[in-house]
């Protein structure tokens, strides 16, 4: 053994003492960080621990402990990729790596990040960073990190445990205090959150969506009364707490009610309130929802089913900002603003006289659709993913063939974005391996796609042709489907440039000084 190998040896076995004494998680990745520090040349070094969400967050950063530090979103920049697919990556020019779009700085030159996994699971990731040209880094670089952290696996694992611990408790500290906020405002028969309720995150890089998102923020930082069309399933509640996260009532109650749920009376009292003497339990209020959201807002879904009697008391509180609860004249306020929503044309609804004209247009004072998931098909792939891995741990993730995001790409979608959930639930539990395939998916979509391909052949309908014509035929598809590239057809047809710009003299498509 050298004398080189015989220092590295011990450094090694020095961090392995150090690691195996703490399981105090700054202190275990700073001296991580502070080992790597004095191994790799770099400007910069940074431990990132990963969570079950896919976000990771940083604990150190050049040998010292960061505290407090805020999540990094699922899937960006180097970091996200790394988490993702378990494998390390570099780049030497930061600045034209799109993989770096997202996060890329001026500062930084070149970037390396390497996974900390353990028994198959990445519980953090090591990156290295160059500010200037000087710093490069090379693939030795990372088998030099790997095999350091092969080196102190004991270690890693009794972090991974304690980790895992660590997270799983503070999950369920979160969603007890949330049963418990819950509990407390609850609301009977409408369906309460409070500004605790983490803002659902919405799905969509479609140019559609972004148009939709940007307007949606504008809604929100207004504070006028709001109407959404969209299909069933299209997510428009999602929508609705959106704005309401982002506007200044986030501070106060959001609280959902279905007009397609009850009858007159029952609707009535969910949002008004009711006031009665019951037999058993005496005098009793039970409040409303134009009560409970004092402040917030009120999400009135389905509100085409809304009863002309209900419309009538509703128009009149937007009109007063005062109402009174069924089974007394005590008149009451409430600052709420309202986003109604419904699945169908509300105008033909006013034009047939089933919806009021004058609470429609009061209503709508913004008028928002949703577009369908037809409207929004390059937004499918990165959803039904989403769905296919909700919830699961990183090792538990499974992957979509080819052939099935072909299919649901394909597919109609009735039930739109919440149908595409279900599908995608129902998958994960059909496919016993890691890898998603067409047999896992709903009959509705394999037998709609069986009718498409069906209709595709009665289309092709027998015409006669001589050799000729079927030779122009195929040659002007394939250069109309390569995008009038006359090199890349003359190689995909099997004959020379010259060969193919004589047959489309010869069919007048081009002058023969071309030819």
């Amino acid at each position: 053994m050298t004398i080189e190998m015989k220092k590295e040896s011990t450094k090694i076995e020095n961090l392995l003492s150090t690691l195996l004494t703490t399981l105090d998680e700054q202190v275990f990745f700073s001296e991580l960080s502070k080992f790597f520090k004095s191994e790799i040349v770099c400007d910069e070094i940074i431990v990132n621990l990963a969570h079950e969400d896919g976000s990771c967050r940083m604990v150190a950063k050049d040998a010292r402990a960061v505290k407090n530090a805020q999540r990094i979103s699922k899937g960006l920049g180097a970091v996200g990729h790394v988490i993702k697919t378990k494998r390390a990556y570099f780049s030497n020019n930061v600045q034209r790596d799109p993989l770096f779009a997202s996060t890329k700085t001026e500062v930084s030159h070149s970037e390396l990040c390497v996974p900390m996994i353990i028994d198959g699971v990445i519980i953090g990731t090591i990156s290295f960073k160059g500010n200037s040209e000087e710093v490069n880094f090379k693939k030795e670089d990372i088998n030099m990190v790997i095999d350091s952290l092969n080196s102190i696996q004991k270690p890693l694992k009794n972090m991974k445990m304690y980790l895992s611990a660590k997270f799983l408790n503070e999950s369920l500290k979160q969603k007890i205090e949330e049963k418990e906020i819950e509990l407390k405002n609850s609301v009977p028969g409408v369906t309460l959150s409070r500004s605790t309720t983490q803002e659902k995150e919405i799905i969509g890089k479609s140019e559609i969506m972004q148009e939709l998102l940007v307007a949606v923020d504008r809604v929100a930082a207004s504070d006028v009364n709001s109407y959404m069309a969209g299909e069933t399933g299209v997510g428009k509640e999602m929508i609705a707490r959106r704005i309401h996260c982002r506007s200044e009532r986030k501070n106060h109650a959001f609280i959902v009610v279905d007009c397609s749920m009850g009858n007159d009376e029952y609707l009535e009292s969910e949002i008004f309130g009711k006031e009665e003497v019951d037999a058993v339990r005496g005098f009793r209020i039970k409040k409303g929802a134009l009560e409970a959201a004092n402040g917030g807002t009120i999400f009135i879904n389905n509100i085409d089913k809304m009863p002309v009697k209900v419309q009538a008391r509703l128009m009149s509180f937007i009109n007063d900002l005062a109402y009174s609860r069924v089974g007394t004249h005590e008149k009451l306020r409430s600052n709420v603003r309202i986003i109604a929503a419904s699945s169908l044309n509300m105008k033909e609804s006013v034009a047939l006289g089933t919806f009021r004209e004058d609470l429609f247009y009061n209503l709508s004072t913004i008028g928002l659709r949703i577009p369908s998931l037809r409207e929004r098909k390059s937004d499918i792939e990165i959803l039904a993913n989403h769905f296919l891995n909700l919830g699961k741990l990183p090792e538990a993730q499974k992957s979509m063939s080819p052939g099935v995001v072909k299919l649901l790409e394909d597919y109609n979608w009735p039930g739109n974005v919440r149908e595409l959930h279900s599908i995608m639930e129902r998958a994960y539990v059909l496919s016993p391996g890691m890898i998603v395939e067409r047999d896992h998916l709903a009959d509705s979509i394999k037998v709609e796609q069986a009718e498409i391909n069906e209709e595709k052949e009665e289309i092709r309908i027998f015409r006669e042709m001589t050799l000729g014509e079927i030779e122009r035929e195929h040659i002007c598809q394939t250069l109309d489907h390569l995008g009038g590239n006359k090199t890349k057809t003359a190689k995909v047809l099997g004959i020379t440039v010259k060969t193919l710009y004589n047959k489309l003299h010869s069919y007048g498509m081009i002058e023969a000084k071309e030819a």
